[in-house]
C-alpha cells in the first residue's frame, strides 16, 4: 500500500513537470527578450544622456549630433514601444497580437531611421511614415486595456469606448496626413478625439487602481520532515493532485 501510493505521488510528480517543461522553455525565452529590450532601453538612455551633456559642456551641437541624438531616441521609443506589447502577450487572445506590435514599431522605426540619414524629399514617403507612427501608437494604445481589469459595465463599455476612440483620432489624423487638408473642423475634431482619448485612458487607470485588490499569497517553504510551513510558522500536509 506505501508502494502504490508513493508510486502514485512520483507519477503525478512527472505528470506535472512533463506539462510544465514547455511553459517553463517559453516563459525563460521571454524573460530573456524583455531583458534584451530593458538592456537595450538602458543603454540608449545612456546614449542620449552623454550625448545632451556633451553639447552642453561642448556647445558645439552640428548635424552630426543632431543625427546621433535623434537616432537614439528612436531606438529609445521603439524599444519601449516593443516593451509595452510584450508585457500585454498573457492577456490578448493570441500572442501574434503583441508580436504584431513589436513589429509595426520596428518599422516605423526604420522608416524614421531612413528620414534621418538620407535626404528624402518625396512626399509619398514622409505621408506613409506619418501613417506608419499613428497606427502603431494606435495599436499600441488599444493593446493597454487587455492590461485594465474593471467591474461589470465598466469593463464591458469604458475599454470598448476607449479603443473606439483611439481608432478615430488615427483615422482623422491619417485622413489630414494623407489628403494634406486641415481645415479647422478637422482640428477642432481632432482636438477633441485626443482629449478623449486622455481622458478615457486615464479614467481606465484609475479605476482600474481603485478596484485592485492585494490577493494574499501562501508561501510553503519544505521542512525535513515532509511538512511544508508558511511565514508564521503553521505547518501544512500538502499532496498532489492527480
Amino acid at each position: 500500500m506505501i508502494r502504490d501510493a508513493i508510486w502514485r505521488i512520483m507519477r503525478a510528480r512527472f505528470r506535472a513537470l512533463v506539462i510544465l517543461l514547455p511553459d517553463c522553455r517559453h516563459e525563460v525565452a521571454m524573460l530573456q527578450i524583455r531583458r534584451y529590450f530593458t538592456s537595450g532601453l538602458i543603454a540608449l538612455l545612456t546614449l542620449v544622456a552623454a550625448l545632451a551633456i556633451y553639447v552642453l559642456i561642448t556647445g558645439e551641437l552640428g548635424w552630426a549630433e543632431v543625427r546621433a541624438l535623434l537616432t537614439a531616441l528612436i531606438g529609445f521609443a521603439v524599444g519601449l514601444n516593443a516593451v509595452t506589447c510584450l508585457t500585454c502577450r498573457h492577456e490578448v487572445p493570441h500572442p501574434w497580437m503583441a508580436w504584431g506590435g513589436v513589429v509595426f514599431g520596428l518599422v516605423s522605426g526604420l522608416m524614421l531611421l531612413v528620414l534621418v540619414w538620407v535626404n528624402i524629399y518625396s512626399s509619398y514617403y514622409w505621408q506613409i511614415t506619418s501613417v506608419s507612427i499613428i497606427w502603431t501608437l494606435v495599436y499600441t494604445h488599444c493593446l493597454l486595456p487587455s492590461l485594465i481589469r474593471l467591474e461589470g459595465w465598466q469593463q464591458r463599455y469604458l475599454v470598448p469606448l476607449t479603443r473606439a476612440s483611439s481608432l478615430l483620432l488615427g483615422a482623422l489624423l491619417s485622413a489630414g496626413v494623407i489628403g494634406s487638408f486641415y481645415s479647422s473642423w478637422l482640428l477642432r475634431t481632432i482636438s477633441v478625439m485626443a482629449i478623449l482619448v486622455g481622458f478615457f485612458t486615464l479614467l481606465l487607470v484609475i479605476l482600474h487602481r481603485r478596484t485592485q485588490q492585494v490577493t494574499p499569497r501562501l508561501i510553503l517553504t519544505e521542512s525535513s520532515d515532509g511538512l511544508y510551513m508558511d511565514a508564521s510558522g503553521r505547518y501544512y500536509r500538502v499532496t498532489p493532485a492527480e
